[in-house]
Formats: C-alpha cells, sequence, structure tokens
C-alpha cells in the first residue's frame, strides 16, 4: 500500500523521525530504515508516495494517520506510466508480406525478443546484438524497424549486450500474432513458405543472428562450413527445412545445429542468400578471401544497395 499525504506532511514526518534517530545525517535515517538513501532522498522531497509499511516505523503512534489524503495500491505509477507509454501510443504501418518482413521475422526468432505486459500497458520488442562486432548490424535492424513499420528505436547498452528497442503494442501484438512459435514451437506463416525470395530472406535473418560462417581446415582454406544453432530445437528443425526447400543439403539436425558443407552449397549460399551483418561478412573475407567475389548483392532497408562483401 501507498501513502498520499498532504503536501508538505510527508517531509516533516520524516524530520521528526530524524530528531527521533539522534543523529545529523540523512545517512543515519536510512541505516535505522534499512533502506536505501536514494529511496530516502525521494521521500523527502515527496516525489515518490510513502510505503504503509515505512509509514508504520515513521508514526508509531500515528500522529501524521490525519494527513493521509488517500491511499494506493502498489504498483498504481508503474500502471499509470505504461497506460501513458509510447508502448501503448506508438502506431506502426502494417507492412503486407515481403522478403524485407521475412528478414525481420527471422531476425526476432533468431535474437529477437517480445515483451507484453498488460497489467503495466509496458510493450517492447528488443533485439539483441554484439556491442562491439554488430554495431553496424544494429544500425540495419534500426532501418528496418523504421522501413516497415514506421517506428524509431534506441539503441541500450546493458551488460554484454547491445539492444536495439522498439516501444509499440500494436507491433507486440502484430508479431504475437502473425508469429505464433515466440510463444510455441515454431511453425511457418504460409506466405512465407511458399514465396523462395521471403525464404531466403528468412533464412539469411536467422543466419545473421545465430549462423557462423568458419574453416574446416586451415590446410584448404576454401572449405567452409555454415552452422546455425538456436535453443528452440523446433526452430534449427524449421531452418532445415527451409534450407531443403531451397534446394540445399543441409545436415542432419544435431543437438540443435545444423550444417551446410557442400562446397557447392557453400558457393550457392553466398549467391543467393548471402549475409546482412558485416560480421560474418568480414570474418568471411578474412578466412577465405577468394569467395569475396561471390557474395550476394543486398539492399538497404532505405534502399540504397551496396555490395555485401564490402
Amino acid at each position: 500500500m501507498r501513502l498520499i499525504f498532504k503536501k508538505g506532511k510527508q517531509r516533516e514526518l520524516l524530520e521528526d523521525y530524524k530528531k527521533s534517530c539522534g543523529t545529523d545525517r540523512w545517512s543515519g535515517v536510512a541505516r535505522c530504515l534499512r533502506v536505501r538513501e536514494n529511496a530516502l532522498k525521494e521521500w523527502r522531497y515527496e516525489t515518490v508516495s510513502l510505503p504503509s509499511r515505512i509509514y508504520r516505523r515513521l508514526d508509531s503512534s500515528g500522529l501524521y494517520g490525519r494527513w493521509i489524503v488517500e491511499k494506493k495500491t502498489d504498483g498504481w505509477g508503474r500502471s499509470l506510466g505504461g497506460k501513458n507509454s509510447p508502448g501503448r501510443r506508438n502506431r506502426i504501418r502494417v507492412p503486407e508480406p515481403s522478403p524485407l518482413l521475412a528478414e525481420f521475422f527471422g531476425i526476432i526468432f533468431g535474437d529477437g525478443n517480445v515483451y507484453a505486459n498488460e497489467r503495466y500497458g509496458a510493450y517492447q520488442i528488443r533485439v539483441a546484438c554484439h556491442p562491439v562486432q554488430e554495431q553496424e548490424y544494429a544500425e540495419f535492424v534500426s532501418k528496418l524497424f523504421m522501413a516497415l513499420f514506421g517506428l524509431k528505436t534506441s539503441h541500450i547498452r546493458r551488460g554484454r549486450g547491445l539492444y536495439t528497442c522498439a516501444d509499440s503494442r500494436e507491433l507486440a501484438d502484430f508479431l504475437l500474432k502473425n508469429l505464433p512459435g515466440l510463444k510455441a514451437r515454431f511453425s511457418f506463416p504460409p506466405w512465407l513458405w511458399a514465396d523462395n525470395e521471403c525464404l531466403r530472406a528468412f533464412v539469411r535473418g536467422l543466419s545473421d543472428t545465430d549462423g557462423s560462417i568458419y574453416r574446416l581446415s586451415n590446410k584448404n582454406p576454401d572449405t567452409l562450413r555454415i552452422r546455425f544453432k538456436n535453443a528452440d530445437k523446433s526452430l534449427s528443425a524449421a531452418y532445415r527445412k527451409a534450407l531443403l526447400k531451397l534446394g540445399f543439403h543441409p545436415s542432419r539436425l544435431t543437438y540443435r545445429n545444423v550444417f551446410l558443407t557442400r562446397k557447392e552449397d557453400i558457393e550457392r549460399y553466398l549467391k543467393e542468400v548471402g549475409f546482412n551483418n558485416t560480421k560474418h561478412r568480414k570474418r568471411l573475407l578474412k578466412i577465405a578471401p577468394s569467395y569475396s567475389g561471390q557474395i550476394r548483392m543486398w539492399e538497404n532497408p532505405d534502399g540504397e544497395t551496396k555490395y555485401a562483401g564490402l
């Protein structure tokens, strides 16, 4: 329970308690109450309402009870903030099925997350990237959000991750409706499975986020392998199914891993699918420079065509 006092009375209550504690410092008061100094400062300046459990310790005799003008349940502030948050207000353009949307779906399944909290009205879509190796890719993802949905994003560093974030209830609802695999076993949206160009874009989104490319043998730099691995076994199985549909020869599913090893498959993959994640492109050019001329041309979401190998 949170207590709202008549203006000035919450601060007065804390001042009286400070005198009774026999200390001249607010840090000593914080120790007496076993709370953080920052929380105590917010209560003193009345920017945050006082928890009832703290009030009972401050005013054991109940003298200030008459100055309580309102009582609210815990979390009311978060709920109000959620109702007024950008996540509820940000509207989106609803895109038609396209290779660009298919690639975005692949990215969301690979390293994305949809946070939807109806109770507090908080909705956010996040895509995780490496803070050093994938800064360019984070910008690419930002352009996808804008090109597809008309949404601006922010970049947040947290721990070892760099997150591209967009706040929108409409986008969260759109993704949860169109991508049932976000909450259950993966299943293809029908239009994605029916169009090979969309399927290639979807595979590219998955590989850019949860895939890797490496050299099998140092003696032969042209012997490469593409690997995909996801914690969700059903998604790894779907990735393999997509490769088979596109005419590739992937390995069997082994411990959530899918491998592409045949030289002709690697060459076809680079030409027809490619990478939009510069981390993979730079690694490929480093371990096998002879493949530089075979990497697929790709188009930025803003319409600017670039060469994927550069």
